[in-house]
């Protein structure tokens, strides 16, 4: 979004009131009528109405895109063909078909051609000329001129009256509670007359959604100014089109629309903001809706940018239902924090598409006061709209209740639904923490073919889900499909009810975070278990006999070796033979979705492929095992424990029920897993003896999620149970308990815990299986050397992901690492993958700050050739905890995650003197080349961290495969600011060369940033960081502080082929006042520049004078005193008319002496700056006596130059050399005296463009 100035015609003046105008050729390969001629087209200025409210609305002109079909058909044929001349093409797009005739038309014709995506690369056959129409198009094709000045330019060869506006607009990359003002907002779009009303138009807006989106290109089409005023501000309060303007303030207020919120129909009903702040914890607003309209939402962490908090999904924060034309929102307050809030819709109308996906339409600020109490989530219910929805009335259900919502005081509430077709009805009773089995004992359902009774009785006050579940009889497919759900507060006084009878419908020993968990496991890893059989019963001739506990012929425990786990890599995909069971009776639940939602992959699995999951009863562990493992004819013994394994570690506790349980029974063992009696060794034990497979029960203790580095293990504490099964003649461990325990899956500063089947328990290594189980008998070790228990209680703590990621210890083998100083832990990762490591400290107290810094600071890693170096030096005497975390570099963002590897215990018994301080506040704990410098290809010789200075300099040389864009910091613990001006840039062919002037003794950090300047993307990835230390007494110059990133080439720089010639540092450092910097240039380009103090500000352009050469240019500066001064170098081609001079290059100059008087060089107009040189005079002193001041001077392309004394006009000759000769006398007196020089260029040498200006005083 560039700041491009309004114009008033596309015709530009330049100073020395020169008229230069876009000129069309007159050629055409078609047929152009004689008579058609473009400059008579536009009516006179004087008939152009004041920017106003228009009178009509958008649907005025139209009903339908229907109604350009055959205009845009036209243009889809004008897209594919080339012209000679931009006259053929006007004539050719507006005004050779019959189809476009009226001024909607054309501006239907300009609008879809401008934002088709099938345009040739080259419209034109011919090479354009510089400042004619062709040119101006060509360079829109190639993304050099805006959208909005090219549709002023078709509009005005047409006959349409247009306007650019140039303002601020909320963009795709704007959040809600933005500052609207800032640059990279700005943005500039069309008002075009019609019908004596201004209406206004988005082409570049509507090019990028017609890519994707049909109907939000057809939005930013003549849009009603009520409605984009919502995201597009214009500068101009008049062009806003509106009765009462708004300000930039009202404006940032407004909430961030989106196009399909007017696509759909919707309006504001309450709560016309963007930022949502509560100090109370609830807030309700509602959205008007003209026809049927389905919501969905999201919300986010606006630290994290997950939808998950605490384990619990944020969606469970927000109610919402849709009746009588609103859509209700209530949003309950998470933690308190900062979130973002997305509404999706679509609209469900008859005629609508049913697979249509849901678009966004709306995005809100959330703000959470630490004042506010924490809420509880709704009810784990399907869906995220509660009361009856378009779902319902396609099962042929109409419920009685309408609104999503039931409030009562009574025990019970009765729902009646009317059907009009024979339907089947299920119910389902819901309560956050309250178990599934005791609360369907609450439901009663009376079911015919015309009506359905439901009566729910609620057992105590608080909140319940009633889901309602329906099924086509006559159907093939007998499964429940969800169609309805309500919340119902029950709000009566519960003083008689006794706490055995709460705790019957609690779920065992559970906090809220836990009961969420056991949901999730039953589709842990994204694994859905479903039952493929059809018969639950085993035939009456199946048996089962146990395997004697006690069989001397079993092979005692012995080291595995290491070819036999291999086995564990080949484990065949089985999990489709496991079932999930539950004891309730025989249903089908379908979860019923829009899978082709937009919204899908952002609302976890609420719009997901539809799970189909089949719940059975089994009545004895016969019926169990025939449906596991023998109806499926399943013999070996891998695979049998396979099964056995994944249905053990996903199963809830309380699932596990039978028919008849006899006492001494196997059923009686499986049950005990859900009252505790039972541990999962002992079921694992009991599945296996039954299945014919030979397993023990292995009894120590293990390291669990609370136990710390170095924790003694005394008697009866962490005892713990797992089993050993035999898998072709050798003992592999399998811990079915550990495996459903939660994996830490982000940095420690968050307490957020992701849980999911742990893999490693299954078939552990036994080398890996030590480091958290340690068995009494030392033999199911299956080591040699057996480990001794100090040993066991002293290594370091090594979680699963350690394991699956190939990581080795290196350094210290030992949970507890004692440092007298600074302290360097070394692991090792496979150096043919790419890893990101990252770590975290905390104090004896469990604090992760000391006196206001982060703990971390005091640490940094290097990660190089496969080995990974932590190095700490930690600022106080104390026991500190040192977490580390790693993950491997996948290419989907949900596998991409930090996890837990290792733990250590750090005891510092002494600190450095001076006390240790933080490193350098760079942006990464990891120093050296980083991910993005290998994805961008880098290389490097400087791959260490650390590199020292040698006379107060250091230097990183970085080779690239192509040119790149660089950008640098430098940065020193307790410095605020950055140290701009130390780090200098060289580019020598691919290899550039970053030189670090040290600004003292100390450490500092410095950053670099890369960005490929053939993309689109403005953001620079930081590719790099390094450590400099500089152990000298060093004289450093000190520099003013500038912005960083303000010296040094610019990204224009590359774009446009210039090369920084004779300074290619930024800093300069000048023994005397005068100064010449060259600047190579590929193409013709006009310069300017700007000169100033950099302490005051004081302005010095008059001392830089510009002297253009054929490849290039020399700038020339007479300083005017000693000093720091900042010069801004910026230029443009020729060929860009955009009004736009983008910076280039900006230096910072020290000046140490002055040699001698500085004068004011003359003042230079915009001709001059088009290739124009001065060989003499570059000064012109003043006099008391007449002198003859001689010319000569290089001005290309001029037909006439002459120097005006005055009003004396004096003409220079043009010599051979082309250089334009003369002498202009000039009398001596004490007045003010200014001299002109001026140039006539074309067939009108009467008129004069100024070129320079001398002012002599």
């Amino acid at each position: 979004m560039g700041g491009l100035e309004p114009l008033e015609c596309l015709t530009r003046t330049l100073p020395g009131h020169v008229n230069l105008s876009i000129q069309v050729k007159s050629t055409s390969k078609m047929k152009v009528p004689p008579t058609f001629n473009l400059e008579s087209l536009l009516p006179p200025n004087n008939d152009i109405p004041p920017p106003r409210k228009s009178r009509m609305r958008k649907t005025d002109l139209y009903d339908s895109p229907n109604k350009f079909r055959a205009v845009d058909d036209h243009v889809t044929k004008v897209s594919g063909v080339n012209h000679r001349s931009f006259r053929g093409f006007i004539w050719h797009l507006l005004h050779s078909s019959q189809h476009v005739r009226t001024d909607l038309e054309k501006v239907r014709a300009i609008y879809r051609w401008m934002t088709t995506k099938n345009r040739p690369q080259q419209i034109f056959e011919n090479k354009a000329g510089q400042n004619t129409a062709e040119f101006l198009v060509s360079e829109f094709q190639r993304a050099r001129a805006s959208h909005a000045q090219v549709f002023k330019l078709f509009c005005l060869f047409s006959g349409l009256h247009c306007k650019i506006i140039v303002g601020h607009a909320k963009g795709k990359d704007y959040r809600p509670g933005e500052p609207c003002s800032q640059e990279r907002f700005r943005h500039c779009w069309n008002a075009v007359l019609l019908n004596g009303n201004w209406f206004l138009i988005d082409c570049k807006w509507g090019t990028r959604s017609s890519k994707t989106d049909e109907q939000t290109s057809e939005y930013y089409f003549l849009s009603d100014p009520d409605q984009l005023l919502l995201s597009h501000l214009s500068e101009d309060t008049t062009w806003q089109l509106v009765d009462r303007p708004i300000t930039m303030n009202e404006f940032e207020n407004l909430p961030f629309v989106k196009p399909h919120f007017y696509a759909c129909g919707l309006h504001f009903v309450s709560n016309m903001k963007c930022v949502m702040e509560t100090k109370r914890g609830h807030v309700r607003w509602e959205i008007g809706t003209k026809s049927p309209v389905k919501f969905s939402h999201r919300m986010t962490c606006a630290e994290t940018g997950s939808d998950h908090l605490n384990g619990q999904q944020l969606r469970k924060f927000i109610y919402h239902d849709v009746q009588s034309g609103r859509g209700t929102f209530a949003l309950r307050s998470p933690t308190p924090g900062i979130y973002f809030l997305k509404l999706f819709a679509r609209s469900i109308q008859e005629n609508a598409p049913r697979d249509a996906r849901l678009h966004e339409v709306l995005e809100y600020k959330v703000q959470i006061d630490n004042a506010c109490i924490e809420d509880d989530p709704l009810p784990d219910c399907w869906d995220n709209t509660w009361g009856p929805t378009d779902r319902t009335e396609r099962m042929c259900l109409y419920p009685t209740q309408k609104r999503g919502s039931i409030k009562t005081e009574d025990k019970s509430i009765r729902l009646e639904v009317n059907k009009t077709r024979p339907v089947n009805v299920f119910c389902r009773l819901l309560r956050n923490g309250w178990r599934e089995d005791m609360l369907q004992k609450c439901v009663k359902l009376q079911d015919n073919d015309m009506k359905a009774y439901i009566e729910v009785k609620l057992p105590l006050s608080g909140e319940y889900g009633v889901e309602i579940f329906g099924c086509f009889p006559n159907k093939e497919d007998k499964t429940y499909k969800h169609v309805c759900q309500y919340l119902v507060t029950c709000q009566r006084h519960d003083d008689d009810v006794s706490e055995s009878f709460i705790e019957s419908f609690l779920l065992p020993s559970q906090t809220k975070t836990q009961q969420k968990v056991e949901k999730q496991e039953v589709t842990m890893n994204g694994e859905v278990f479903v039952d493929a059989s059809d018969n639950t019963e085993a035939p009456p001739s199946f048996r089962i006999t146990p395997l004697p506990d006690d069989d001397d012929s079993l092979p005692p425990p012995r080291p595995t070796e290491a070819e036999v786990q291999v086995r564990k890599y080949s484990i065949p995909d089985i999990e489709q033979h496991v079932q999930s069971v539950d004891d309730e009776k025989d249903v089908d639940i379908e979860e019923w979705t829009d899978e082709d939602d937009e919204s899908s992959d952002e609302k976890s699995g609420e719009f997901s492929k539809p799970i189909l999951v089949r719940e059975h009863k089994h009545l004895t562990l016969r019926d169990l095992l025939w449906n596991l493992i023998y109806s499926r004819r399943i013999q070996d013994s891998l695979t049998k424990a396979r099964v056995l394994f994944m249905w053990l570690a996903t199963i809830k506790p309380q699932d596990v029920t039978f028919d008849s349980v006899d006492a001494g029974s196997p059923e009686e063992s499986l049950r005990g897993l859900g009252s505790g009696r039972t541990t999962y060794a002992m079921a694992f034990h009991t599945l296996s003896k039954y299945s014919d497979l030979h397993s023990k029960v292995i009894t120590g203790v293990a390291k669990g999620m609370d136990y710390k580095p170095g924790q003694p293990l005394v008697p009866g504490s962490n005892h713990h149970t797992w089993n050993v099964v035999l898998i072709g003649g050798v003992w592999h461990f399998v811990d079915t308990r550990f495996a459903r325990r939660p994996v830490i899956s982000n940095l420690t500063n968050s307490s957020k815990v992701q849980y999911e089947l742990d893999d490693h328990f299954f078939m552990t290594n036994p080398e890996q299986f030590i480091y958290t189980h340690f068995p009494d008998d030392p033999q199911w070790q299956l080591l040699d050397p057996h480990v001794t228990m100090e040993e066991f209680c002293n290594m370091p703590v090594m979680t699963p992901h350690f394991f699956a990621l190939g990581l080795d210890v290196c350094s210290h083998r030992k949970a507890d690492v004692v440092s007298k100083g600074e302290t360097e832990i070394v692991l090792k990762y496979p150096h043919q993958k790419v890893f990101h490591f990252t770590f975290s400290v905390h104090a004896g107290n469990g604090s992760e700050d000391f006196q206001g810094t982060k703990l971390n600071r005091y640490g940094m890693l290097e990660a190089h050739n496969g080995f990974v170096t932590f190095r700490l030096r930690l600022p106080n005497v104390d026991s500190y905890a040192f977490f580390v975390y790693a993950k491997e570099e996948m290419t989907t963002k949900s596998d991409s995650m930090f996890a837990q590897v290792c733990e250590y215990r750090i005891i510092q018994e002494n600190v450095s003197s001076p006390p240790s301080i933080p490193y350098p506040p760079c942006a990464y704990q990891s120093w050296g080349p980083g991910v993005a410098f290998h994805q961008f290809g880098l290389k490097t010789a400087s791959v260490r961290s650390i590199i020292k200075t040698t006379n107060g300099m250091a230097s990183v040389e970085v080779v690239s495969p192509k040119t790149m864009q660089f950008r640098t910091r430098l940065v020193q613990h307790g410095e605020k600011a950055e140290f701009e001006g130390y780090v200098t840039c060289r580019l020598q062919d691919l290899t550039t060369v970053f030189v670090v002037t040290s600004p003292g003794k100390g450490e500092f950090g410095l950053e670099i940033y890369a960005k490929d300047p053939d993309t689109e993307t403005k953001k620079m990835r930081h590719v790099a960081q390094y450590l400099i230390l500089c152990e000298e007494e060093v004289q450093t110059v000190q520099l003013p502080r500038l912005p960083s990133g303000f010296l040094g080439p610019q990204p224009m720089l590359l774009k446009y082929g210039v090369a920084a010639v004779s300074h290619p540092d930024p800093v300069i450092h000048a023994d005397s006042n005068n100064l010449e910097i060259k600047f190579s240039t590929s193409q013709n380009m006009r310069f300017t520049t700007s000169l100033s103090e950099t302490e005051s500000k004081r302005d010095c352009s008059d001392y830089v004078f510009i002297q253009s050469e054929n490849s290039g240019i020399t700038l020339l500066l007479t300083l005017p005193n000693s000093g720091f001064f900042t010069l801004c170098v910026h230029g443009n081609p020729f060929t860009d008319n955009s009004q736009q001079i983008p910076g280039l290059f900006n230096y910072l100059i020290h000046c140490k002496n002055t040699v001698k008087e500085a004068l004011a060089y003359p003042k230079q107009y915009g001709f001059w700056k088009e290739g124009c040189s001065m060989l003499q005079p570059l000064t012109i002193e003043p006099s008391l006596h007449t002198v003859l001041v001689p010319f000569k001077v290089r001005v290309p392309r001029a037909a006439t130059v002459a120097v005006v004394v005055n009003k004396d006009w004096t003409a220079l000759s043009l010599g051979e050399d082309g250089v334009w000769e003369g002498e202009i006398q000039l009398e001596g007196n004490q007045e003010p005296t200014k001299i002109v020089l001026v140039a006539s260029y074309g067939d009108d040498e009467l008129r004069f463009a100024t070129l320079l200006e001398y002012n002599i005083e």
